[in-house]
């Protein structure tokens, strides 16, 4: 079954916003030596605590051998460290480091003046309506995925 002219339309309007929040992430953070991938594996952590390479790969549908590389470039700035995993060998915790959590009170700081410089010309309600068909699609793509890799499309 095709998807509906609506659901294009939608898909389209996240890739155009997709775009342009990277374009305003990349401006904002070029003096930081940060990139936007960085800062969303900093808040990750930041939110939900220490993660394997592994389980944070899982999260962005990437190789483990890319976010390892992602890992390293900010354990090199010590954004992060390694803990040992008590469930596993192998296979280190990764948590944010005081100086990762400054980083991103920075990089708040600066989203915040930036956003609050205009009013955002869509009601809260609205938003909230959004982020919820928002959070329901992404239920549903990754519901596909596993059918789709199970060939029972």
């Amino acid at each position: 079954m095709k998807p509906s002219p609506a659901f294009d339309e939608l898909l389209e309007q996240i890739r155009l916003t997709f775009f342009e929040l990277r374009r305003i992430s990349e401006d904002l953070l070029a003096d930081l030596d940060c990139t936007g991938a960085e800062r969303s594996l900093l808040v990750e952590l930041d939110k939900l605590g220490p993660r394997t390479v592994p389980q944070l790969a899982r999260v962005r549908a990437i190789t483990r051998q890319a976010m390892q590389r992602g890992v390293d470039r900010v354990a090199l700035r010590r954004w992060v460290e390694s803990l040992t995993n008590p469930e596993h060998q192998r296979s280190p915790l990764i948590d944010i480091t005081p100086a990762g959590r400054a980083l991103l009170a920075e990089i708040h700081a600066r989203e915040v003046a930036l956003l609050g410089a205009a009013k955002l010309p869509i009601a809260q309600a609205e938003l909230r309506r959004t982020s919820a068909t928002l959070g329901e699609l992404v239920t549903y793509l990754a519901g596909f995925e596993l059918r789709a890799r199970k060939g029972t499309r």
